[in-house]
């Protein structure tokens, strides 16, 4: 390196020092105030005769949401600050005109950067280290522990850093750069929620639920939230080795975009000329399948979600055009709104006329091995759920008649395609396919024109038995019976006598076999209260006592406990 050149850099180091050096005092003051200071402030309170100490097992219990906080703005505030020089004219003419190669140039920028941040995370967790051994306190939290939320907090700080920099090369404001940051960090997320929100709309019966709580969304998970869940679930070698390696890509990209970006585009919204046209429609996309989602969740009519769509759209197209041409006067820009609108059109049409098939897919009769029927996905995602010891909600089915009857259901609501309420019944159809594929639906189905099917369905003994675990052939025994008042939840009547309990419970069983069709999906009208039931080996479960509870009724009047209810 010419002497010229490390001159250069030498005073850009000695710049960045004393404009921005105030970020890693900020970021060191932060971590200090988040994990130290709860330390000391403990230390001064406690008392080993009380024993009055917070219970903190890992360094993240001590101040989890400042951390998360600290973690997720304070790099960003460091990439604005090292790319800053980019983004004001003056500064970028002069520093570009030094005797430095912009590959150098950035990369010296991304090391300082990078020091703010490591620098003060590696001071902090040698301060708490002498906190936690010589404060001598009675915590489980020891040197290895600090040094797991070292490694895991550097991780995530410089790939939130890395992509703020990238993100600074492509844009040419300050402003822009830190709002389009924080943008960047969620939209994996953001869009998949849009998107798999929006499909129930234009094809029926998608389960968007179901993709949107499985594993599909743990990899678009935002890195903020990733970190506060780290009080719970660590961060393997293998997650931290791909975030690593994504920071070096997010560098390396930066790296390239720097050689090729014009100097001229600070003070631009956006660097590159190629991507006004992408964020403009990319924006108004967004706010297209925000305006659906909103209307479709709120209205659930086709006229307000057809302007929602392109409501929300037209706001988007207009916005993006004023950021990206700093004015207002954007309206003369209609014919790029129409061109959008007629692709977004033939899009939306596409799906609906669903040429796959979709919609339309019902398996053959002979294929099915099982069906599930409840309104969550919850046991779908998770059959071992079906085996916890209280009211199972949601079922799978396996006998003949009941597989023809869900399947019957299915092949109406395809055929009928009854258009959306809010005050549908929702209902989860799946099927477990002989040759171990699977297939799931959700719907949201008036009640009263499909009664029969649930009659037929939900009134057979094994969807009941399925539905009550108090029906089933075997649970724990009961040992207690708890009869609580509906408004207040206070026990008004309690049985602990074996007979009593026998006795009652076989009543309870009687009603529970009777029940119609009708309280089961309205979820019941309760009477006086509910009967808790707890079993021998601890866990409990309770059952409405309903209008139809007649059987239970008459128990509780032969032994005079009906007044004793009806009093409030």
């Amino acid at each position: 390196m010419s002497a010229k050149r490390l001159s250069a850099n030498r005073a850009m180091w000695g710049q960045n020092l004393r404009q921005i050096g105030w970020i890693a005092i900020i970021h060191w003051l932060l971590w200090l105030a988040a994990i130290v200071l709860p330390m000391a402030l403990a230390y001064s309170q406690y008392d080993p005769k009380v024993g009055n100490i917070p219970q903190w097992y890992i360094v993240y219990d001590i101040a989890n949401g400042m951390e998360a906080l600290c973690a997720w703005l304070v790099p960003i505030l460091a990439a604005a600050g090292v790319v800053r020089y980019m983004h004001e004219k003056r500064l970028a003419d002069f520093i570009h005109s030094l005797p430095i190669r912009r590959t150098e140039l950035l990369a010296g920028q991304m090391l300082i950067g990078w020091l703010f941040l490591a620098v003060p995370l590696v001071l902090t967790a040698l301060v708490a280290i002498g906190c936690l051994y010589g404060l001598d306190l009675p915590w489980p939290i020891g040197a290895g522990d600090v040094g797991r939320w070292l490694g895991e907090t550097l991780v995530v700080e410089t790939v939130i850093f890395a992509l703020g920099v990238m993100v600074g090369v492509l844009v040419g404001q300050s402003i822009v750069h830190i709002v389009l940051t924080n943008i960047a960090l969620f939209f994996p997320t953001g869009i998949m929620v849009l998107l798999f929100s929006n499909l129930p709309l234009w094809l029926y019966g998608f389960p968007d639920g179901y993709y949107l709580s499985g594993n599909l969304m743990d990899w678009a998970l935002p890195l903020p939230i990733r970190y506060a869940m780290l009080t719970d679930q660590a961060m393997s070698a293998g997650e931290a080795g791909l975030l690593l390696l994504l920071s070096l890509l997010f560098f390396g990209v930066s790296i390239w975009l720097y050689e090729r970006r014009p100097t001229e585009a600070a003070g631009q919204a956006l660097a590159f000329s190629v991507l006004r046209p992408l964020f403009v429609y990319g924006v108004a996309f967004c706010m297209c399948l925000t305006g659906g989602f909103y209307f479709g969740q709120v209205q659930r009519q086709w006229g307000w979600i057809i302007f929602g769509y392109v409501a929300f759209s037209l706001i988007g197209y207009a916005v993006a055009q004023m950021v990206v041409m700093k004015t207002w006067r954007v309206f003369h820009k209609w014919k790029g709104y129409i061109a959008f609108a007629a692709v977004m059109s033939v899009l939306f049409l596409t799906v609906r006329l669903d040429p796959v098939g979709y919609v339309r897919h019902v398996p053959n009769l002979s294929d099915i091995e099982k069906v599930y029927f409840g309104q969550s996905v919850m046991n779908w995602q998770n059959p071992n759920l079906m085996e916890r010891e209280f009211e199972a909600f949601d079922q799978f089915l396996r006998t003949k008649d009941n597989i023809k009857a869900v399947r019957a259901l299915h092949a109406q609501l395809v055929h009928d395609q009854p258009l959306l309420s809010r005050f549908g019944n929702v209902i989860v159809i799946g099927y477990v396919l002989k040759d171990g594929t699977r297939l799931l639906r959700r719907y949201e189905v008036p009640i009263e024109p499909y009664m029969p099917y649930f009659q037929r369905i939900m009134g057979s003994n094994e969807y009941k038995q399925q539905y009550y675990l108090l029906l089933r052939p075997s649970y724990s025994p009961i040992r207690q019976v708890t009869i609580r008042n509906v408004e207040t939840g206070r026990p008004v009547v309690v049985l602990a006598d074996p007979k009593e309990i026998e006795s009652f419970v076989q009543a309870l069983k009687q009603d529970l076999w009777n029940e119609p069709v009708e309280d089961i999906i309205r979820g019941g009208r309760t009477w006086q209260g509910d009967i808790e039931l707890l079993q021998s080996d601890g866990d409990s479960f309770t059952v409405p006592l309903s209008s139809h509870s007649t059987h239970v009724r008459e128990w509780l009047q032969q032994r005079h406990h009906w007044e004793q209810i009806q009093k409030r």
